[in-house]
C-alpha cells in the first residue's frame, strides 16, 4: 500500500496529446515567424527558407514535452518575449525603409504620419511582415504554456536575447556615437547668413524640384535601364553633382529639404537626452535661417507645393517658420484635380501642372517667384505611376514597378521644364533638380546597396556654366551653393554648416569623412540647442 501511495498519477493521454499538439504548432508558429523574418531580409529564396524551417520543425517536435506543463504560471507570457518583440521592431521598420534609424523614428512620432490614406495603405502593405511578428510572438507564448522545461531557459536565456539582438546594437551605436563626438566639428563650422545680402540688384527665379528617391544610382543602365535619361539633357545644361553623399538626419523628405535649404541636418530633440519638443511649441528650428527666409525678405514670392498634405511630419510648421508664404499640397489643390491620386495624395503631373499655373500667377505680378515643389513618383514600396504615363510605350515596357514609376516621373519632370521653357519661364530662372534622399526599401533595393550610392542634383540657369563637380559633399552643402548660384556668394561660401560646391573651401565630409561627421551629428547637442533656440542644459 505505501508504495501504491507514493506512485505518481498517471497523465491524462488525450491530455498529454493535446499539450504536445499545443507545443508543435507554438513551435510550428515561432520557426514559421522567425524563419520568414529573416528570409526577407536577406532575400533568400522562400520554398528553399520553407524547406529548412519544416525541417526544423519535424526535428525539434521529436523532443516535445513528455509531461504537462501545469501552474498558473503557464499562463503568463514568457521573458523572452520582450527580445523578440524588440527585434521584430528592428525588422519591420529595417524591411519597411532598408534601415533602422532613431532620428526618423522620433522625429515622425512627434510630428506626425497622417496624409490622406498614409496610415492605411502602409498597413495593407506590412500585412506579411507583421503575420510574422504575430506568429513568432504566439508560437514563443503557446511554446511557454505547454512545455514544462522552457520556463527552465527563460530566465537565462532573457539577457543574451537582449545582448545580442539588433535592436540593442542600434541603439548602442546610435547613443555611443552621440556621446563619443565630443569634439563638435559641426557646431563650430556653422555660419549664420541672417544678414547675408545681394550685391547685385538682379533677382533670379528659383526652381527646386524635388524628386521622390531618385537617386543618381539609378544612373547605372546596366542595373536600372534608361529610366534618369530623360533628365539627362538638363545635366548637360549646368552643374551636375556626382559626389553628393547622405549623411545622418538628412534621409527622408523633409530632411533632405531642411538640410539642402538651411545647411544644417534635422536634429529632434529629445534623442540622447531629456529635451524634448514642448519647449519649441510650435516654432521649427527658429535658430536657423534657411534659404526661403532671405527669398522673402528680399521681395520673392515663396511657394512649396508638394502632392501629399502638408501637415505630414512637420511639413507645414516648417514651410510656416522659414519663409515659404504660399503652401499649396494636397488639401489646397485637390478640388481642381479630382481625378487619378493615391493614397499620398495627387499624382504627379497635377503637381507639376499646378506648379504652371502657380509661376504663371506669380509672373503676372511682376515679383520674381521662389517655389519648392515636390513629387512622389519614387516613393516607396513600388513607386506610384501617375495615370497619363500608362500607355506610354516608354513606361509600360518596363517590368518592374518601381523603375516603372521612376522612368514615369522623370518624363513628367522633363515635360513640365519643357513646358514652362516653351512660356519662357525659364529665362532667367536657377533651376535645380535634385533627389530628396536614397531610396528606402524596394522592388530594386538589393541592387541598389550593391552599389556605390549617391544623391543626385543638377542645376542650370542664367550665368551657370556647365561643369561636372566629383567633390565629395552632402546635402548639407546645397544650401550655400545654391545661394552662390542666385548671386548671394555667402562669405567663404558657408550656410549653415554648409559649403558651397562652387567655391574652393573644404566641405566637411572632404575634411573628416562620412563617418566621422555622422557621429559628429548624432552627438552635436551645442548645434541641436542653437536651431531649435534651448538654452543649454535646459
Amino acid at each position: 500500500m505505501d508504495a501504491m501511495s507514493h506512485k505518481e498519477p498517471q497523465e491524462s493521454t488525450p491530455d498529454l496529446k493535446a499539450e504536445a499538439g499545443g507545443w508543435v504548432f507554438g513551435i510550428t508558429l515561432a520557426l514559421l515567424g522567425f524563419g520568414f523574418m529573416l528570409q526577407s531580409l536577406f532575400d533568400t529564396d522562400i520554398v528553399l527558407s520553407g524547406l529548412v524551417i519544416l525541417a526544423l520543425v519535424v526535428l525539434v517536435s521529436l523532443v516535445g514535452p513528455r509531461r504537462r506543463h501545469s501552474g498558473r504560471a503557464r499562463f503568463l507570457p514568457p521573458l523572452v518575449l520582450v527580445p523578440a518583440l524588440l527585434f521584430a521592431f528592428w525588422y519591420f521598420i529595417t524591411i519597411k525603409f532598408g534601415q533602422f534609424g532613431l532620428g526618423p523614428i522620433l522625429f515622425h512620432a512627434n510630428h506626425g504620419v497622417e496624409a490622406n490614406g498614409v496610415v492605411g495603405e502602409f498597413l495593407r502593405t506590412s500585412r506579411m511582415p507583421l503575420a510574422y511578428i504575430a506568429a513568432l510572438a504566439v508560437g514563443l507564448w503557446l511554446v511557454s504554456a505547454t512545455d514544462h522545461r522552457f520556463r527552465r531557459i527563460d530566465r537565462l536565456a532573457v539577457l543574451p536575447l537582449l545582448a545580442f539582438n539588433p535592436f540593442t546594437w542600434s541603439v548602442a551605436e546610435y547613443v555611443g556615437d552621440a556621446q563619443a563626438a565630443s569634439h563638435r566639428i559641426v557646431h563650430s563650422q556653422y555660419a549664420d547668413v541672417a544678414d547675408l545680402r545681394k550685391a547685385e540688384a538682379d533677382r533670379p527665379n528659383l526652381l527646386i524640384l524635388y524628386l521622390e528617391s531618385s537617386e543618381r544610382t539609378l544612373m547605372d543602365q546596366a542595373a536600372f535601364g534608361d529610366v534618369m535619361a530623360p533628365l539627362a539633357p538638363f545635366a548637360a545644361r549646368g552643374i551636375e553633382l556626382t559626389n553628393l553623399h547622405e549623411a545622418a538626419l538628412t534621409n527622408w523628405t523633409l530632411a533632405g529639404q531642411v538640410a539642402s535649404q538651411c545647411g544644417v541636418p534635422l536634429m529632434p530633440l529629445g534623442l540622447v537626452t531629456h529635451n524634448s519638443f514642448h519647449f519649441v511649441e510650435d516654432a521649427f528650428m527658429p535658430g536657423a535661417t534657411c534659404l526661403a527666409d532671405l527669398l522673402t525678405r528680399d521681395g520673392y514670392e515663396t511657394t512649396v507645393m508638394q502632392t501629399a498634405p502638408l501637415r505630414f511630419a512637420g511639413a507645414d510648421t516648417f514651410a510656416a517658420s522659414h519663409g515659404w508664404r504660399n503652401p499649396l499640397a494636397f488639401n489646397e489643390l485637390r478640388a481642381d484635380y479630382p481625378d487619378g491620386g493615391n493614397e499620398w495624395g495627387l499624382d504627379d503631373e497635377d503637381i507639376y501642372d499646378a506648379a504652371f499655373h502657380e509661376i504663371e500667377r506669380i509672373a503676372g505680378t511682376g515679383s520674381p517667384f521662389a517655389l519648392s515643389v515636390t513629387n512622389i513618383g519614387g516613393h516607396t514600396p513600388n513607386g506610384y505611376v501617375s495615370r497619363s504615363c500608362h500607355g506610354r510605350p516608354t513606361v509600360d515596357r518596363i517590368d518592374d514597378p518601381t523603375l516603372k514609376a521612376f522612368r514615369c516621373t522623370h518624363e513628367l519632370a522633363a515635360g513640365f521644364m519643357g513646358r514652362l521653357e516653351a512660356a519662357g519661364h525659364l529665362d532667367n530662372t536657377v533651376v535645380v533638380i535634385q533627389s530628396d534622399h536614397l531610396a528606402m526599401r524596394n522592388s530594386v533595393y538589393r541592387q541598389l546597396k550593391r552599389r556605390d550610392r549617391r544623391n543626385f542634383l543638377v542645376a542650370f540657369g542664367p550665368g551657370i556654366e556647365p561643369q561636372v563637380v566629383d567633390r565629395a559633399a552632402t546635402m548639407m552643402d546645397v544650401y550655400p551653393t545654391i545661394l552662390d548660384l542666385l548671386g548671394y556668394a555667402p562669405p567663404d561660401g558657408r550656410a549653415g554648416v554648409g559649403v558651397s560646391l562652387v567655391s574652393g573651401n573644404p566641405t566637411l565630409v572632404e575634411t573628416h569623412g562620412l563617418r566621422a561627421l555622422d557621429r559628429a551629428i548624432y552627438g552635436d547637442t551645442a548645434l541641436r540647442n542653437r536651431l531649435w533656440g534651448i538654452e543649454p542644459g535646459a
